[in-house]
């Protein structure tokens, strides 16, 4: 499936230096030497990455009175929040590092003061999306695209202090691995159907299926007796992924695509509305925008402990 518009945004952000650096420049991070103090990319990799998000229209470069460079988000990148959003909620449920154990992040409108609650509606003020309901519809555009001209890095520590986006980006931080996971999302689970798919070398396709598997989002099962073979299906954590998923199409549909004619449409089965996907405030059904939002480290809710039976 590839050329649908998850593929489209994992190609352009989907690896994991990326989606640090990303994760940076929402913590207002915009210049170059403080990217690298936090981050430890090589100074080539984060100056590729720079310069590619540049050239993408995610940031905009700013001259300083110092004749120093800024790059400040615009509004495309900006809209990359509510996937960012999406990512650390999974990550914190399902791949918490241990710093992300002892605190998490909370948002809040900056006007009220009120908690958000962040989750993709089908539209602004529409209606949460239940993937059991989802029905796609194929449109122009659906055709094999070539991978990023990166290859996978290993990124940075990512050990700012700040409990969101650390250990995710080592599970889906690459192109081939979010390629994967779109493909289950699509019932795609035998490894030659995968490799029609997406396209991918078989070794690299073997590679991210261990990754994967190893890190709990698929699980290996076999579905022929008399010869050894598998499927790779979601696990309870892998059916997680499916907001962040959402909310990297619908950005992908506003921003890569006719939003008219996508290369990809979703509906709802039962109603046969049009879904748009958008991260808004649950409460309100409001998108939430990160210029209106506030963000604060607190104390973690302690997990209750087990009552001892007789």
């Amino acid at each position: 499936m590839l050329g649908n518009p998850v593929g489209r945004a994992s190609a352009l952000v989907g690896d994991s230096s990326t989606q640090l650096i990303l994760r940076e420049a929402f913590h207002g991070v915009r210049r170059f030497s403080d990217w690298w103090t936090n981050l430890k990319l090589p100074r080539t990799v984060l100056a590729a990455r720079l310069q590619h998000l540049t050239a993408a229209g995610l940031l905009h470069q700013t001259p300083t009175s110092g004749r120093r460079l800024e790059y400040r988000l615009t509004p495309m990148g900006l809209d990359l929040y509510g996937t960012a959003l999406m990512q650390g909620q999974w990550e914190r449920e399902h791949a918490p590092s241990p710093l992300q154990e002892r605190y998490a992040v909370s948002f809040y409108d900056k006007a009220s003061g009120r908690q958000l609650r962040p989750g993709v509606l089908s539209r602004p003020f529409g209606f949460p999306v239940d993937a059991r309901r989802v029905a796609y519809v194929p449109g122009p555009g659906l055709a094999p695209q070539p991978p990023p001209p990166y290859r996978r890095r290993r990124a940075g520590s990512g050990a700012t202090g700040r409990p969101m986006i650390e250990r995710s980006v080592e599970i889906v931080g690459d192109y081939w691995s979010w390629a994967v996971v779109s493909a289950a999302f699509f019932r795609v689970r035998r490894f030659d159907d995968l490799v029609e798919a997406t396209g991918m070398a078989t070794n690299v396709l073997a590679d991210r299926l261990s990754r994967l598997v190893e890190a709990g989002v698929l699980i290996r099962t076999p579905y022929r007796d008399v010869q050894a073979r598998f499927e790779y299906r979601l696990t309870e954590a892998g059916l997680a992924l499916y907001p962040m998923v959402l909310a990297l199409f619908g950005w992908s549909e506003r921003w890569l695509c006719d939003p008219e004619n996508p290369p990809l449409k979703l509906f709802d089965r039962l109603n046969g509305e049009r879904i748009t996907p958008v991260v808004c405030d649950l409460e309100t059904g409001r998108p939430i925008d990160p210029r209106q939002t506030r963000w604060a480290v607190e104390a973690a809710p302690t997990a209750p402990r087990a009552v001892k039976r007789s």
